[in-house]
Order: C-alpha cells, then sequence, then structure tokens
C-alpha cells in the first residue's frame, strides 16, 4: 500500500517516514514498520482513537492516541485479516510493535518525551551448559559409528548420515556459537588446514545496512574429528548433484519435493534439522542420571558465544548513541490525589497504572459490545 491510499493525512505521513527510512534498517524491520503503518490506518479514525489524531503524524504520538492505539493493536482490533479479527496479539508481536513505534517516535517527533507501552519481561530463553554440551557430546560420538536407532521410516544408511552431520554441525555451533543463516553461507573452502578452523561472516541482527564482520574462529579436536567424518560421507552425497558443490552442510535424504541428496541447506532446514535430533536426543536420554533436556533451538547453543573485538566496539558505540538521547518520562501511576481504576484518569491524565488500564480496557469492550 502506497502512502496515497491510506485516508488519513496522519497515516499517509507516517508511511513517507517508514519509505525514508529504507536503507538505514534491515528489509525485515522496514516490512514490521509498514505493518504498523497498516495497524495506525485501521485505527485512525474509530471513536476510541482522538479526531485530533488523523490530522499530522505528530498527532499519533500524544499519550492519548498513542494509549488507545495499544490497546486496539493488543487487543487483536488492528489486524489485517479479518478472520483475526479479535484475537489478542502474542507478547513477541507486541515487542515487534513496540520496537517499531520506538523507531518511528525517534523520526516523527524527535526530541520530545514520548510515553511508550511497557511490557513485561519475558521469561529467558533456554540455554545450554557446559556440562550438557559435554555430555550431548560425548554421547553422539558414540551413536556416529552405531547402529541406528529413531528416525523412523529412514533407512539405516540415512540415519547415519543424519547423525553425522547433526555430530558435525553441534561440534561447529559450540565452538563458534553461529546462526542458523551463517552456517547456511559456510563453505567448504571457509573450512582452515587440517579443519583446524573455519571462517564466518556475522550479520548484525536487524542490520542488513551494516557491513558484515567475518572472522575465523579456532574449532577444537571434538570438532575436526566430527567434520572429517562428515566430509567423508559429503563427498559421497554431492557426487551426483549438478551445479554448486561446495556448500558444507548438505541434505542426506531426497526430498518431498523430489530434489535428490546433496543439496545445500537453507538456515531454516538446518534449524529444524537440528531440532528434530535434539528433540530425539531427549528422549533418548531422558531417565539417565545427570542428562538434562536440551533446547531445541539452536539459538540456545548461540546464547553462550562471546563477539569477537570488532562486534564488542560496535555494539557499544550503538549503546552509548541509546544511552545518550534524552530520556522519556516513565510509563506508571500518576503521583498525586487523584482516583485510579477510572478511564478518565486513563485517557486525560494519561495514567498507566494496571487499575487504570484496565478500566480504560473493560470500557472500550463494553462500548464495542453495545455496538454489536
Amino acid at each position: 500500500m502506497t502512502p496515497k491510499q491510506y485516508k488519513a493525512a496522519s497515516v499517509r505521513q507516517l508511511a513517507a517516514v517508514v519509505d525514508g527510512m529504507a536503507g538505514t534498517v534491515s528489509e525485515g524491520r522496514v516490512r514490521q514498520l509498514r505493518m504498523v503503518v497498516g495497524m495506525f490506518d485501521r485505527a485512525v479514525g474509530r471513536e476510541e482513537m482522538p479526531g485530533r489524531a488523523s490530522r499530522s503524524a505528530e498527532q499519533l504520538f500524544t499519550s492519548v492516541a498513542l494509549g488507545s492505539f495499544w490497546d486496539l493493536a493488543v487487543d487483536g482490533e488492528l489486524r489485517a485479516r479479518g478472520r483475526d479479527m479479535g484475537v489478542r496479539l502474542p507478547l513477541a508481536t507486541q515487542q515487534v510493535v513496540l520496537a517499531c513505534l520506538r523507531l518511528l517516535a525517534d523520526r516523527v517527533v524527535p526530541g520530545r518525551e514520548v510515553r511508550l507501552p511497557v511490557l513485561p519481561a519475558p521469561a529467558p530463553r533456554a540455554t545450554t551448559s557446559r556440562d550438557q554440551e559435554a555430555a550431548v557430546f560425548r554421547f553422539m560420538v558414540d551413536l556416529a559409528g552405531q547402529a541406528p536407532v529413531g528416525w523412523g521410516g529412514q533407512s539405516k544408511e540415512v540415519n547415519r548420515l543424519y547423525r553425522l552431520r547433526l555430530l558435525a554441525l553441534t561440534a561447529v555451533v559450540l565452538d563458534t556459537r553461529s546462526r542458523a543463516g551463517e552456517l547456511a553461507r559456510m563453505r567448504v573452502q571457509d573450512l582452515g588446514e587440517g579443519w583446524a578452523s573455519v571462517r564466518v561472516v556475522r550479520h548484525q541482527q536487524n542490520g542488513a545496512h551494516l557491513e558484515p564482520v567475518e572472522v575465523v574462529l579456532p574449532l577444537g579436536q571434538e570438532a575436526r574429528v566430527a567434520l572429517g567424518r562428515w566430509l567423508e560421507a559429503r563427498a559421497g552425497l554431492v557426487s551426483g548433484v549438478e551445479g554448486t558443490r561446495d556448500a558444507l552442510w548438505v541434505s542426506v535424504a531426497a526430498s518431498n519435493r523430489g530434489e535428490l541428496p546433496g543439496v545445500p541447506l537453507r538456515a531454516q532446514w538446518i534449524g529444524s534439522s537440528y531440532a528434530r535430533g535434539v528433540r530425539w536426543l531427549n528422549g533418548v536420554m531422558a531417565g539417565r542420571v545427570g542428562w538434562e533436556p536440551l533446547p531445541d533451538r539452536l539459538e540456545g547453543l548461540r546464547r553462550a558465544w562471546v563477539p569477537p573485538a570488532e562486534v564488542r566496539v560496535r555494539e557499544a558505540r550503538a549503546e552509548a548513541e541509546v544511552a545518550a538521547r534524552p530520556p522519556r518520562r516513565p510509563t506508571g501511576p500518576v503521583a498525586g490525589p487523584v482516583q485510579h481504576g477510572r478511564e478518565y484518569t486513563y485517557n486525560v491524565l494519561e495514567c498507566r497504572c494496571g487499575e487504570c488500564t484496565e478500566s480504560a480496557t473493560n470500557a472500550r469492550r463494553a462500548r464495542r459490545a453495545a455496538r454489536r
């Protein structure tokens, strides 16, 4: 949807701001920002939103307009698809919308204190301990040469290849803390002599506009052994595949689309293959003394990675820029002798305590129910 197609002048101005941000943020973030513009387009003109919100983009970032927009968005009233209308936004999507609002506020009303919603802190993601990492590697080394169990429906040879690849993949991740996308970009020629190192090209999350950082990371003895076994098996897989044959990680079985084994793995395939292997491993190890179930996402292994100096310097600069910005007024209850738990206190006095927020939300829901 182009800016000219939005009905309100404020939303058209906001869309133009997002168009101007292309190239300064990642393509994924631009898509998220445009999603938020569409949500504003569906919000402006509703009775919950102040009438002046349609006049200019600056009016969208007043406390009253943002508060009403946020409540409508969280309640699922601004979804693009009609069948999803009224389905509450999950916390992860709320975090995306909030991050987009923060970016837009910095550009639409620079220097102004904008009261943004506060989300509850998410539960920490599961990560692995050093003891878990050592245990999983020892166990998988033993399995690599054993008769296969699990992975039903596959031949013994395919099961063996799955394990060889999972062993090598996990070993490389434990030593490099690489993301799935970084693993997918690895080539055989990225490996150093004797497989003692690997070249990794790191891209900052939400930083497609930033230069990637290329690092050469050492690999331990376990990873070298695992890679040696995998490369020997990989050579047979890619021998009959036309085209690019230098991808380090390739498929070991024919796909449902009819693709032959030996096809380079995309990032999502690497993530799903690892998840399947770890779920199987957790099932095999269940009940063993000292075993703790492993997180079934590569992210759980990667989070212990210490970035190289170049990345740490770049991230420190970004944090310093954020710290230098003028502080925003904290969100919370209004001080003084006011009566909380009223929609008036929420809308007019701009109180965002739990009582006032709940009261305003219930009032809006009651009005919507009365209109139906």
